[in-house]
């Protein structure tokens, strides 16, 4: 293997790895990393991609602004746009040139670029392994899950920085970084985008397809979706990775996003499993107990989530500050139904009056400390509206199933339009995804008015693309001619 010294802005993420790993760190004066000591057993190929896991719950990132931050604000949730003192009272209203807006949209893209660096680094140096170099079928896991990462990671900056595959799907957007290259990465159209994302996760479903627990029958007992099996810890704790099911509803979700046909049968094949017993929805009495011991998160459904738990005491310093919190904006319009038990038990009353989300709440640690980047009740929503022309009594009753198990009673008419049909679904995603980030994407997708509760705001096209940083522009030759016009 030919000698490696990485900067550590490349392998930020290794740094972040627990202190047990400092052994086989090698941090010069120059704050440089040894890379070929750091991969020079399997262990280090483990706590890399831990590292990259780790990575992703920075606040630039999905511990903050790719979740309840910022892509939140940008679907209205809060009420911010009433407070011009808050950090994102601008973005609020789309105004991306506002210094603010620009230093949050800046660093969200450099932290997922640098998380996305940091895949193809282990990628890289996975190739030049054997798989007889690791234990069983540890080379599988660390391949796929890598691979899939990285799909997840410009997935999300595609729906966030580029036009909607409906807008615009041959737009030259963003570059698609599946190299480790200290050359700058061309800007790629969308549709191509869309297809290498698509090839990341084949291929990694395909390897997990038959060695991966989450598709056992022991993954049906919710203690084997967080825990971690002592002398087993690397294929243990699949709620936490990108496990089979992950990456099959993250295919459902791509296809979704094209309007393609097959996102049903991804969705659908999910939604199985959900009935097999592998995600059972959440029982009203898991989220009705008492706050601390409360399944805020809903955890049996989520398919993927990321492990954070210090995501309590930065949710809370949040919400206790003048200037950067996030209070639910009439929440009397998201929660219509008064047998909706998510209303009753996962929005409370913070200390100083303001309607807060409880999914990022300091309860046990079995409950809490989650980030829910995919979860079931997406796939049902999924599955009813690609399913809708072909299978429209299924699509119904699905919606049916989703807000009977939210404790809403009645039925959808049999015949309800598509559009009415889509306007019912987007309703329930603005019950499920509060918090996670999802809605901004689905109003874009759509092309949908976002809504603000008592109003609702029509965006242009360009106010759906968060613009790219200045500095990719100026110093990286990026172009963003899709927004001429716009």
């Amino acid at each position: 293997m030919k000698k490696r010294i990485l900067i550590i802005f490349t392998l930020f993420v290794f740094a972040l790895i627990n202190s047990s790993c400092d052994s086989w760190l090698d941090v010069t004066p120059q704050a440089q990393v040894n890379a070929e000591k750091l991969f020079s057993k399997p262990k280090g190929f483990e706590n890399a991609l831990y590292g990259i896991y780790t990575s992703m719950t920075d606040a630039s990132s999905y511990g903050t602004h790719m979740t309840f931050g910022l892509m939140d604000v940008l679907a209205q949730y809060y009420d911010v746009y009433q407070d011009k003192y808050h950090l994102l009272y601008e973005a609020s209203r789309y105004n991306y040139k506002n210094s603010n807006s620009q230093d949050v949209i800046k660093n969200l893209w450099l932290k997922n670029y640098n998380s996305i660096a940091n895949c193809n680094v282990l990628l890289d140096y996975l190739s030049e392994k054997s798989p007889s170099f690791f234990e069983s079928e540890e080379y599988k896991f660390l391949l796929a899950e890598t691979k899939a990462l990285r799909a997840y990671l410009h997935f999300d900056l595609l729906r966030a920085f580029a036009p909607s595959w409906k807008e615009n799907s041959e737009a030259l957007c963003l570059p698609y970084a599946d190299n480790f290259t200290d050359r700058v990465h061309g800007q790629k159209k969308t549709s191509e985008i869309v297809q290498l994302i698509l090839t990341d996760l084949d291929s990694a479903r395909m390897m997990l397809s038959t060695v991966d627990p989450a598709r056992e029958e022991s993954f049906k007992e919710m203690y084997n979706h967080y825990v971690t099996e002592i002398g087993n810890d690397f294929t243990t704790a699949r709620a936490y990775r990108m496990n089979y099911w992950a990456i099959t509803g993250l295919m459902a979700r791509v296809y979704h996003y094209m309007g393609d046909e097959r996102a049903y049968t991804y969705a659908q094949e999910v939604i199985q499993a959900g009935k097999d017993g592998f995600f059972p929805f959440t029982e009203e009495n898991a989220v009705s107990a008492p706050l601390k011991s409360r399944d805020v998160v809903m955890q049996n459904e989520i398919l993927f989530a990321l492990n954070y738990a210090g995501i309590h005491d930065l949710w809370y310093s949040y919400d206790a500050s003048k200037n950067n919190y996030y209070t639910i904006n009439d929440v009397a319009s998201i929660y219509s139904y008064s047998d909706d038990f998510r209303k009753e038990y996962l929005v409370i009353t913070n200390s100083n009056g303001y309607d807060i989300s409880v999914k990022y709440a300091d309860v046990d640690s079995e409950n809490g400390g989650k980030i829910p980047m995919i979860r079931l009740s997406e796939m049902y929503l999924i599955a009813a509206e690609s399913g809708f022309d072909a299978h429209k009594e299924v699509a119904i009753g699905l919606l049916e199933e989703l807000r009977k198990n939210r404790g809403i009673a009645g039925d959808i008419s049999t015949t309800i339009t598509y559009d009415n049909f889509v306007k019912e679904l987007t309703k329930e995603a603005r019950r499920e995804f509060i918090g996670e980030g999802q809605l901004f994407y689905w109003y874009k997708r759509l092309g949908l008015p976002v809504d603000q509760g008592s109003t609702t705001i029509m965006l242009e096209p360009s106010q759906f693309c968060l613009p790219l940083p200045a500095t990719e522009v100026e110093f990286g030759g990026r172009k963003e001619d899709y927004l001429n016009n716009k």
